[in-house]
């Protein structure tokens, strides 16, 4: 029989990986009373056989040696697999210590860019599938809200386009109609037609989710109205939807954007109408490891990255990466800030990075993705 024996600690990801990667006919959770809830959740996402455990003492050398010696007696003639990327210090030493000298057992361990390293073989193995809901669902905020990026058009690119010339030919106006709104205007929004006036000749109008016309005062033209039709209309001319698109669409050129999703949003738990506790812009799968988004023009307060670097913890765990990716270029003090969060900065108005910014944008995330994140 093939067991696999896992070190359980505060991240499911290497654990469930470790048992995807191995395949094997049962498996041997090692747990703390505080990781219970990570096997718990791991234990939905599986279809093997477990052998149940009790939970073990996380530092106590003679309870975990006792554990290591019972398992070893118990799978001497099986072929085990025991996976260290878990668990505390004391495990790992103990556990490996006496698993390593078994002809019959092989230690592994799964790194942050799901690669799992056989210390027996020294090889590694990486032909098996990641599957980013399932991390969310382990994490407990199942991604169910979102708008896959194959659902945009040409139509939307249509529509982005307008867009970007309206904000040209009036960079005020266009700001005060469609991104920074009062909590009466949002509420406006969430009808399905409706109108927000500044005056005369100043105004946007839509009708869900497809048509916005906005109509505007420029030095140079005068009063011009600017029509859009496309499947995300609406959305986009919003709270800078444009800019996420846009974003979304250089993303899609890159060689390891796997699946794209924007618009994603996390409720509240338990509830018969749970609110959105969070938004992230985009989301993307590049096939080993989630690439969290946010995109904003500019930035307004600082605490924007706060809270997006909460959001990426309590969503993506330890292995995740994130990018902040403004149109204007960020300050000193906002590069800082990213850098001490391990986000990843960008800005597309950055001068000092070369014209073509797709491809720097691209290289800059290739240089970061398969770095290990330190917390």
């Amino acid at each position: 029989m093939k067991v696999h024996i896992t070190l359980v600690g505060g991240q499911p990801a290497p654990v469930y990986h470790g048992i995807v990667a191995t395949q094997p006919d049962k498996v041997v959770f090692i747990y703390s009373v505080e990781s219970q809830y990570v096997v718990e959740a791991v234990r939905r996402e599986i279809k093997m056989g477990v052998d149940k455990q009790e939970p073990l003492d996380a530092t106590n050398p003679q309870k975990i040696l006792e554990r290591v010696e019972t398992l070893a007696e118990k799978y001497k003639n099986d072929e085990i697999t025991l996976n260290i990327s878990g668990g505390t210090k004391a495990w790992t030493v103990l556990f490996g210590r006496v698993f390593d000298k078994m002809p019959n057992a092989e230690v592994v361990y799964m790194d942050q860019n799901n690669v799992l390293w056989n210390y027996r073989t020294m090889q590694s193995k990486t032909d098996f599938e990641f599957d980013m809901d399932v991390l969310f669902r382990m994490q407990n905020n199942a991604l169910t809200h979102y708008t896959p990026f194959s659902d945009y058009t040409e139509e939307d690119k249509k529509t982005m386009d307008c867009l970007i010339r309206a904000r040209k030919s009036n960079y005020k106006t266009f700001n005060e109609l469609t991104t920074i709104l009062s909590k009466e205007w949002d509420r406006k929004l969430a009808e399905k037609r409706g109108q927000l006036v500044l005056s005369d000749n100043n105004y946007v109008e839509w009708e869900k989710p497809d048509f916005v016309r906005l109509t505007m005062f420029t030095k140079r033209e005068g009063v011009q109205v600017f029509e859009m039709e496309s499947p995300n209309a609406v959305r986009m001319a919003f709270h800078a939807g444009w800019f996420e698109y846009k974003v979304a669409r250089m993303l899609s050129h890159w060689r390891y954007a796997k699946d794209i999703r924007l618009n994603c949003l996390f409720p509240e738990k338990a509830k018969a109408n749970p609110l959105t506790k969070n938004e992230i812009d985009i989301i993307v799968n590049t096939g080993t490891k989630i690439l969290f988004v946010e995109c904003k023009t500019q930035i307004s307060s600082s605490n924007d990255i706060d809270k997006f670097r909460t959001a990426i913890k309590n969503y993506g765990g330890m292995s995740s990466k994130a990018l902040f990716i403004t149109d204007s270029v960020k300050n000193d003090m906002q590069k800082e800030k990213c850098q001490e969060s391990g986000i990843i900065s960008f800005s597309l108005q950055d001068t000092t990075i070369g014209p073509n910014k797709e491809q720097e944008l691209f290289e800059l995330l290739e240089k970061e993705l398969f770095n290990i994140n330190t917390k």
